[in-house]
């Protein structure tokens, strides 16, 4: 109920949500998959932010650098942060779902300036903010960057069928019936894993591509 209230906007309590167990998403109600482009994930680096829309698109940036899921890239600690024998700067975590322990090489320049940004005390933004905001962030960008404004058919939540069914949201649909929305509105936390997946496939150079396959989850990209 918390959860639900917060959604509807009758409280702004962000740490209560941390408290309780979200709301399951089913299959036929989940938004299209996207990623974000070399391109586009620099010029969201290059953006002049401040406040917490600044902190959300760091810890966004953080996780399409490191591939990680959500509820890793935005629990890095100072602890994790640490060198191989050979001098290379690394994040060392186990994965909160798989308990897998990873070692993610800092490589990234902009991934090294975020860290570095924060004495690599980076902080960390309650899943739904980082949610509402990023699609917030990613909507200003695309007046500079118009691809992140393509429409692309997606699907409503349960949620915003409500809103649609009372009236409350107007949606555009194509031809055959698919909601069309901007690419900027599809993006969530998840995106990011998605994206920095992605981006490393397409450059072909830094993993074998069964290790970018490993997991089925991760292997559904759309280009």
């Amino acid at each position: 109920m918390v959860g639900y209230v917060y959604e509807d906007g009758l409280h702004n309590n962000d740490r209560a949500l941390s408290c309780f167990s979200k709301r399951k998403v089913e299959e036929s109600n989940k938004a299209v998959e996207i990623y974000l482009t070399e391109t586009e994930l620099q010029a969201l680096a290059d953006m002049e932010l401040t406040g917490l829309k600044d902190q959300v698109r760091d810890i966004f940036l953080v996780g399409c650098y490191t591939c990680q899921r959500v509820s890793d890239y935005n629990n890095i600690q100072p602890e994790d942060f640490t060198t191989t024998a050979k001098g290379t700067p690394i994040i060392r975590l186990v994965q909160q779902k798989t308990r897998n322990e990873v070692k993610i090489p800092i490589m990234n320049p902009n991934l090294k300036a975020i860290c570095e940004k924060y004495s690599y005390r980076l902080p960390s933004v309650v899943d739904q903010i980082l949610n509402r905001y990023i699609k917030e962030i990613l909507k200003d960008l695309s007046e500079s960057v118009p691809t992140l404004a393509v429409k692309v058919p997606t699907k409503l939540t349960m949620k915003q069928k409500e809103r649609e069914k009372s009236g409350e949201l107007t949606v555009e649909r194509n031809d055959k019936g698919e909601v069309m929305m901007p690419r900027y509105d599809c993006v969530t936390a998840h995106t990011a894993r998605r994206s920095g997946i992605t981006n490393m496939y397409l450059s072909h150079k830094y993993v074998p591509l069964p290790q970018i396959y490993h997991r089925p989850d991760d292997a559904r990209q759309r280009t």
